[in-house]
């Protein structure tokens, strides 16, 4: 912002003279400068004429509540407040009078906005063009560090910095530039400067700042007053790009960003999940301001007069200032002594040799974009001093251990694999696993993947351990130089054996292929546990799952019924029965057929109810029809699709495989045959899968000797767990933008939000139960570490984690045994639940499964809400809660919702009192809306904060 003093937001002993910083503009310091204005008692606005050489010096500083700087690309804020200031210096009789500025409307607007878009709520008219840019923000390396000193040149003094004067036909050349690409002056600004920092970072995706005027409304225009925001403008860097590419992107980003230019930067950036530390480094780097001081009415701000009646005077401007809170300023203004260029190194932190060879670099680089428009990135960039791009430590320390550099194959083969599994285009090597909305449900789908095609045997620690692209493609490198070293050593091995290993093999193949092919196999151990609760105990072990969606669009009924029997034909798990044989369950493939599809016409959403009430008391196991639809019309006109699915059949990860087969089959869009679901079992009965098996069941009988299997509340009162008390749930009060709240957490602990979600319960169980030691369970998909993520069925394990918490254990301490936990219960999810507590040999409790009174689940709902033929379906499962099916004493569900993060926690009567399980859930809930805060102090000694 053009001034003689340094603006420093909401703090007034950063306010500085210009003699401060420039000898040569004297060494007295103005009052009004250091003092510009006490906002609750006087003026914003501060004014002193100090003497200087026998000149009149004014100074005329300006206090603002928040960023404030030159408006580009627009027209600027300093102009108009220029020309207010000559209008009120001259006689009203000379002039107009000054305006007061006004207040109501406009600036409600983007308080109003900012409160939606904090709330959530105001996502959709912001995020595409400006927070969804920036979702998965510039993760390259800072600016550097202050490097030796170089000898100085003409753009940084040893007196403070000075403009360099912009070679007028350059200007011009880079105006016809603009001209000739149908972009903007600016815009070719920004797109040099980008590839300047791209140069000197090494970062191939960067975000760079400029300030906006506000003055989006004409009854602003004129206004003296604050109406600058600062926007950030996110840029990848391709290589083979050419400059004309760059320009044109950009000027598409730059229009995107400035038709939401209102929204104050706060607000984005939390949007976004820019926030803390990490957030601040990515987005307040670098910023450019461009500004024509002659924009309006030909008025100049570097040269204008002062009228009254006793006179007038000439103003000139000493010193344009940096904005404020980034590292580096970059400058270029335009009025009657030029095009002048100024970079400013705020807080010294990039150091005058850096800065040198900035400038330097940036003004050789618009020269040659004039030049060569044409010349690719890696080009232009080659032209270059070769400048050291290897980050710091201390600033960027989480990026040490990717150093390992892959191959360019071995890279483009793990990046489609990622954008296949994440559906994520266009990636890059420095993009985060984590970043791009991965969690551990989703680790083993990517894992199977990668190791199937790539031959290789990467863990769930691999991925953790290196979750940005470029550095796990490094160590899918490293392991198959490692497997072809070890093929070499073995390569003289005699082949006589492998004559009579032959034969086996090939009569196994044909045994395989013999248990694939027939009709009649067995059940899985998920299967099993489920049909024995059943018959335990039919009134209340009710497996079902009901799914229902509001529809948006035409759906056809005759086409639908279609679809449905397309989808069972497809799908054989969907026509199985199972059936008792000497004990034991068993699958019979049977014939195809049309599932029932009921329309009705609903009075009350309770009827949906209960529909799945009736739908779930109807299954038979035994005849193999284990889904039914509804089709429900309510007052007004809205319309429900709804599936009852067996848990036989199904699981909650299957239900987007599920939509997209039944999407598939009403369009009648069904090419290759599906994978089945006896290839997964299969896979899972093998002498591989049983090996597999074993060794996860060893790993657990370690890891959970000693554990207690069981929680008990420190005062348990039987007569206040009475079964008269009814059984039920509770929402979890989670803040709005907890999302965006725990992103820094993950990025500083290189954890998922599954792993946050669990510490955070395992404290607050540790908390109610006063336990030091402590287990919950934690339902998992175990895909026989294959790729069977196209496989429909149900794949659910159980596994235990264990939380240790001594008395100085602090929330962190507590997060990073937690990450450990859940790593080793991922690498080893192939261990069966039952087998497990045959082999402990735990205390039993009537009516409570051993480990497992706690249980925590983690449900992705996104891909829930999708399209169906030409319809479009929203998700409600969020909105309905069967609290009578409540397996274990205690269940808590997080589910994702598009950017919101939902939690509910139900309890049985049995184990948890409605008061107690109210107190446990607004303890959890505060624990994670405050996890960053909380994370010092210890478990059982933390304080008890807002849910908010």
């Amino acid at each position: 912002m053009p001034g003689l003093v340094r603006h420093r937001t909401g703090r007034r002993a950063g306010h500085r003279a210009l003699g401060d910083r420039h000898p040569r503009a004297g060494t007295r310091s103005s009052p009004a400068a250091v003092r510009p204005g006490r906002r609750p008692t006087g003026p914003v606005r501060g004014a002193d004429r100090p003497g200087l050489d026998g000149a009149a010096d004014h100074r005329a500083p300006h206090h603002h509540g928040r960023h404030l700087a030159a408006a580009a690309p627009g027209r600027p804020a300093p102009g108009v407040r220029g020309r207010g200031v000559g209008a009120c210096g001259r006689p009203r009789t000379a002039g107009r009078a000054c305006q007061p500025l006004p207040r109501g409307r406009r600036r409600g607007e983007r308080r109003a906005a900012a409160d939606l878009l904090a709330r959530g709520t105001g996502r959709a008219a912001a995020g595409p063009p400006v927070a969804h840019r920036l979702a998965r923000a510039a993760s390259g390396p800072p600016l550097p560090i202050t490097s030796p000193e170089l000898p100085a040149s003409p753009a940084v003094t040893a007196t403070g910095p000075s403009p360099l004067t912009v070679d007028a036909e350059l200007t011009r050349r880079l105006r016809q530039l603009a001209g000739d690409t149908g972009t903007s002056y600016f815009t070719v600004l920004l797109g040099a400067l980008f590839v300047t920092l791209h140069h000197h970072t090494g970062s191939t995706d960067l975000i760079v700042s400029a300030p906006y005027h506000g003055r989006s409304t004409e009854e602003l225009r004129g206004r003296v007053g604050f109406f600058a925001n600062v926007l950030p403008f996110r840029q990848r860097i391709r290589p083979t790009d050419r400059y004309t590419d760059l320009l044109r992107e950009l000027r598409t980003t730059i229009r995107a960003g400035l038709r939401h230019g209102d929204l104050p930067l706060p607000a984005i950036l939390r949007s976004a999940g820019l926030l803390g530390p990490d957030g601040r480094r990515q987005t307040h780097q670098a910023v450019l301001q461009y500004w024509d001081s002659a924009a309006d009415n030909g008025l100049d701000v570097f040269d204008f007069k002062l009228a009254g009646e006793h006179g007038s005077c000439s103003v000139r401007m000493l010193d344009p200032m940096d904005v404020p809170d980034y590292r580096l300023t970059v400058m270029l203004t335009e009025g009657s002594n030029g095009s002048r260029l100024l970079w400013k190194d705020a807080d010294g932190s990039v150091g005058p040799a850096t800065t040198t060879a900035l400038t330097r670099d940036y003004l050789t680089v618009l020269a040659d974009m004039a030049a060569v428009p044409d010349r690719t990135l890696a080009e232009a960039t080659a032209l270059l001093p070769a400048v050291d791009t290897t980050p710091d430590s201390l600033t960027n320390p989480t990026t040490t251990q990717d150093a390992p550099t892959a191959s360019p194959a071995t890279l483009a083969e793990v990046s489609a694999v990622w954008t296949e599994v994440l559906r994520v285009p266009d990636l890059l090597p420095e993009d985060s696993f984590f970043e791009l909305g991965g969690h551990s449900l989703i680790a083993a789908t990517l894992l199977a993947r990668i190791n199937d095609r790539l031959g290789v045997e990467l863990t769930v620690r691999d991925l953790f351990d290196h979750p940005r692209l470029g550095a796990l493609a490094a160590v899918v490198d490293q392991q198959r130089a490692a497997s072809s070293a070890a093929s070499l050593k073995h390569s003289d091995a005699d082949d006589a054996d492998d004559a009579g290993d032959a034969k086996a093999d090939a009569d196994a193949d044909a045994d395989d292929q013999a248990s694939q092919d027939s009709t009649t196999l067995s059940a899985s151990r998920f299967q099993e546990g489920i049909w024995l609760a059943e018959r335990l105990d039919p009134t209340h072990a009710r497996y079902h799952i009901p799914l229902s969606w509001r529809v948006h669009g035409e759906l056809d009924p005759a086409r639908l019924r279609a679809a449905l029997a397309r989808l069972t034909a497809r799908h054989e798990i969907l026509r199985t029965r199972f059936t008792d044989q000497d004990g034991r369950l068993v699958q019979e493939i049977g014939a195809p057929w049309e599932p029932e599809l009921t329309l009705v016409s609903a009075e009350h959403p309770d009827q949906l109810t209960d529909w799945f009430e009736q739908a779930a008391t109807d299954f038979s196991p035994a005849a193999g029809r284990l889904l039914t639809a509804g089709l429900f019309t309510l007052p007004g006109g809205e319309r429900i699709f709804a599936l009852c699915v067996h848990h036989l059949v199904l699981d909650g990860e299957s239900v987007p495989l599920l939509l997209t087969e039944l999407d598939r089959c009403y369009r009648h869009d069904v090419h290759s045959p599906a994978r089945q679901y006896r290839e997964l079992l299969h896979a899972q009965q093998s002498d591989a899968g049983r090996e597999r098996a074993a060794a996860d069941l060893a790993y657990w009988s370690t890891a959970l000797a000693g554990a207690p299997s069981t929680l008990e509340p420190p005062s348990p009162n039987p007569d206040a767990l009475a079964p008269s008390t009814p059984s039920g749930s509770v929402a979890l009060p989670l803040a709005t933008d907890l999302t965006q709240r725990l992103q820094p957490v993950q990025e500083a602990a290189q954890a998922s939000q599954f792993i946050v979600l669990a510490t955070a319960l395992a404290a607050a169980l540790h908390r109610w139960s006063g336990q030091a030691d402590l287990t919950f369970g934690v339902p998992v998909a175990d895909r026989a570490g294959g790729d069977y993520s196209a496989v429909l069925g149900p794949c659910l394990n159980t596994v235990v984690l264990r939380s240790r918490c001594a008395p100085d254990t602090t929330l962190g301490n507590l997060l990073h045994a937690t990450r450990e936990q859940v790593i080793d219960a991922f690498e080893h999810r192939s261990a069966p639940f039952d087998e497990l507590v045959r082999r402990l040999r735990p205390a039993r409790t009537a009516g409570r499964t051993p480990y497992l009174d706690c249980l925590l689940n983690s449900v992705g709902t996104t891909a829930w809400s999708t399209t169906l033929g030409e319809a479009e379906l929203t998700s409600l499962d969020h909105e309905l809660r069967d609290e009578a099916a409540n397996k274990f004493g205690l269940t808590v569900t997080f589910s994702r919702h598009a950017d919101a993060l939902l939690g509910t926690l139900a309890y049985r009567s049995s184990f948890l009192h409605p008061d107690a399980a109210d107190e446990l859930a607004i303890d959890l809930a505060g624990l994670l809306n405050h996890f960053h805060d909380l994370s010092s102090e210890p478990v059982f000694a933390l304080r008890r904060t807002e849910t908010s």
